[in-house]
């Protein structure tokens, strides 16, 4: 560039700023015509430059300066915003166009172009069908950015043109890729038309591409009657130029629009001529569509008709023909026997005999190349007489597979339920047994079959009946399964114990469909486990036996020795206080041994677990208080009752925080913690004693294993005895010199008053 055409380029700058400011801008708009009609379709928006020394200032002028120095981005919104005022005022006025406007590259590519667009429309009230934004073939330099705002301006409801199509380096793959609606046909090449072959080739390609692709076409520059009716011709959508009209002021456009409407019905082809070749061509593009219809449907569709005593296809084409490895140039034209081996052929010829003689939906199933496939066939009438027959296929491979893999695991799974030990039941929601496995049968000495459709309540002991359906309701209350044991008749008339657990199956709307119970024969587990029991009683007796001989022997040396030395007439009143001491001690001894060996009667009932430990405080405090042993505790405020029995549950408690006292040396502290965990009432009491050591700790709980000096280890078994009466556990952890934590686990109470550990 040289200097005096920079000083002119940087003065325009200059001037254009100004313009922006003092509002010098004006928009003129030019009439786009519909080719058949002649009817007004829309009018584009171009901008004027009225300056006040240099005059009407050509766009061609000052568009690349603006480009260049980032001026068009407020000069294109200040168009976009008053042509869509234009709008909404000529609609006040009943005259109702779309209007397009340019965007520029350098518009397009500001992140901001969709929100700025957004708010002209809000600001304006311009609904956005009635705006059409014209854009250039050079967007493509970012894809991914241009792609996602025309989808967005798309959603808007906003139609999207390609200007100057032709002129720029076209690319087809965007004409795949962006979501437009219209093509135009640059002026460039209209103007040659009867000219340059080239340039008619150019325009009828691109024509008959934006048809195929179902976009409109426009062409621009149209300025001679031969070139409306080339455009004619061919089919050629939309037009405008100057041989329609200039742009004008709005206020004009109005003023000619009727003179505007009348060139094509003048100049062009004559109306008759026009609707013929498009109606033509919409029969054409019908036609078209019906075949991309059936081509590009899943499955397949064909025809046939009967020509010198031979089913000869007529049509045949969608997806699934190229999916099995054939084209329709393969089939139409040709019988079955030339495309089929002829076993296949004479198999689907007595079904296409079928469909001719009229029987209406005949149906077979055939494979080819691996793909399993459904055929309709249907006769055509015509007349009263079948013409031609229309066939209809759809893949069923996948059908069929999951067919064959359904029935081979009902097979295994048959074979499993045939010949499991463990009994299977599928029982209705009234508890009607709607399958049993053969193993109930075997169980309970009669053919399983002749359980079906009775009710499992008649298999049950009476006395086992009401608990059954205790556990049968709760499964009613949602509760996911629940374990239950009872007594089941035996063809010998005696009576077999069935342990199993009752599932339910839940229907699409939450409702219980049917129960599933899974259970077992356990009458000969129950009498072995009661044998090993007793076994196991013994044993504890003897090991009792021998812990009591060597825990009373030592106070009873101690009271032989008193009784010595009464023998011999020496008599101390102190003797009498330690005579008395022992036999509390034998006393103590054998209490717990009665506890552990005849456990009391239990009785359960809904109790508050803070009130049962507020009481065992208020026993101990005074014997903590003499050992200055502190006692604190924290409650959840959520901690629910639980089911248990009080005095059984109170000397556990006892047990445990004697033991914490007694494993103070000076003094210390006892921490109760209640929570909840999971299904489980914890209660943990923590203390800082002297700790247990790890080969200590394993042993806990077995008799006469204690881990203070004179401590027998009765009461913590019996501690565990009785938590294991109430479905809970205890935990011990301890360090040594740092203290012990003992959890007690309780499960936490249904409404119907069972527990958790129930279900």
């Amino acid at each position: 560039m040289n200097e005096s055409n920079f000083l002119i380029d940087k003065e325009i700058e200059i001037e254009l700023k100004k313009a922006i400011e003092q509002n010098q801008f004006s928009l003129h708009y030019q009439p786009k015509l519909d080719l058949r009609t002649g009817e007004l379709v829309g009018v584009e928006a171009l901008i004027r430059w009225n300056h006040p020394r240099w005059g009407m200032v050509s766009p061609e002028s000052f568009i690349r300066i603006a480009e260049e120095t980032g001026l068009i981005i407020p000069i294109g919104e200040w168009v976009l915003l008053a042509a869509c005022r234009q709008m909404v005022n000529w609609q006040h006025e009943g005259f109702f166009t779309v209007v397009s406007v340019n965007l520029s590259p350098k518009q397009f590519s500001n992140s901001n172009i969709v929100k700025t667009i957004e708010e002209v429309l809000q600001k304006t009230g311009l609904d956005p069908h009635f705006l059409e934004l014209e854009l250039t073939e050079s967007l493509k330099s970012d894809m991914e950015h241009t792609i996602s705002s025309l989808q967005q301006l798309k959603q808007l409801g906003i139609s999207i043109s390609i200007d100057d199509f032709g002129t720029g380096y076209s690319s087809f793959n965007y004409l795949k890729e962006f979501p437009i609606d219209t093509l135009k046909i640059d002026q460039s090449f209209v103007k040659e038309l009867h000219h340059q072959p080239n340039d008619e080739a150019i325009v009828k390609t691109i024509i008959s591409i934006a048809h195929n692709l179902n976009l409109k076409v426009v062409a621009e520059g149209i300025e001679t009657k031969e070139q409306l009716i080339f455009l004619q011709q061919h089919l050629c959508d939309q037009g405008q130029g100057y041989f329609f009209s200039k742009p004008m002021p709005a206020t004009e456009l109005k003023e000619k629009l009727f003179d505007v409407q009348q060139v094509v019905n003048d100049h062009g082809m004559p109306e008759g001529t026009r609707n013929r070749i498009w109606y033509e061509e919409l029969l054409n593009q019908a036609k078209k569509e019906l075949e991309d219809t059936v081509r590009m449907q899943q499955g397949m569709i064909f025809k046939y008709k009967k020509i010198g005593g031979k089913f000869v296809h007529t049509l045949c084409d969608g997806e699934l023909l190229y999916r099995m490895g054939s084209t329709p140039a393969q089939v139409v034209g040709k019988r079955l026997d030339e495309f089929l081996p002829l076993e296949k052929a004479l198999n689907k010829t007595a079904y296409y005999q079928r469909a001719w003689e009229g029987e209406e939906l005949v149906h077979y199933e055939d494979e080819i190349n691996g793909i399993v496939y459904l055929a309709t066939l249907r006769p055509i009438r015509k007349g009263g007489e079948i013409i031609e027959v229309i066939g209809s296929c759809v893949d069923i491979t996948a059908r069929k597979q999951t067919e064959i893999s359904l029935r081979e695991s009902e097979s295994r799974y048959r074979l499993i339920t045939e010949n499991m030990s463990d009994i299977l039941m599928l029982l209705d929601s009234l508890g009607k047994i709607l399958y049993a496995s053969p193993s109930l049968g075997r169980v309970l000495g009669t053919p399983t079959k002749s359980y079906e459709e009775g009710s499992l309540l008649r298999l049950i002991h009476p006395e086992d009946r009401d608990e059954v359906m205790r556990r049968y309701q709760q499964i009613l209350n949602k509760n996911p399964s629940t374990r239950m044991e009872a007594r089941f008749l035996h063809a010998n008339g005696n009576w077999v114990l069935i342990e199993g657990i009752g599932t339910p199956v839940f229907g699409s709307h939450g409702e219980i469909n049917h129960f599933i119970i899974v259970g077992r024969d356990i009458t000969d587990k129950k009498r072995t486990e009661e044998q090993l029991a007793q076994s196991e009683k013994l044993a504890i007796v003897g090991e009792l036996a021998a812990g009591v001989a060597h825990e009373i022997r030592n106070p009873m040396t101690s009271i032989k020795g008193f009784i010595q030395l009464f023998q011999q007439g020496i008599y101390k009143p102190e003797y009498f206080n330690v005579i008395f001491e022992e036999f509390q001690r034998i006393e103590d001894i054998l209490q717990e041994f009665l506890n552990l060996a005849k456990p009391q009667p239990f009785k359960s009932n809904k109790s508050d677990l803070k009130s049962i430990l507020q009481d065992v405080v208020t026993l101990l405090r005074p014997e903590a208080n003499l050992k200055n042993v502190q006692i604190y505790h924290e409650y959840d405020h959520l901690l629910p009752s639980i089911m248990c029995d009080v005095n059984q549950v109170k000397q556990v408690f006892i047990n445990i925080m004697r033991n914490s006292m007694e494993a103070m040396v000076n003094e210390g502290s006892i921490k109760i913690v209640g929570s909840l965990e999971d299904k489980h009432v914890l209660i943990s009491i923590i203390d800082n004693g002297m700790g247990i050591s790890e080969e200590r700790l394993k042993r806990l709980g077995e008799p006469f294993y204690s881990n203070k000096e004179k401590g027998t280890g009765l009461g913590l078994m019996l501690c565990f005895r009785i938590i294991r009466q109430h479905n809970g556990t205890i935990t011990i952890k301890s360090i040594e010199n740092k203290g012990t934590t003992v959890e007690v686990r309780f499960p936490k109470m249904h409404g119907d008053g069972s527990h958790a550990s129930e279900a």
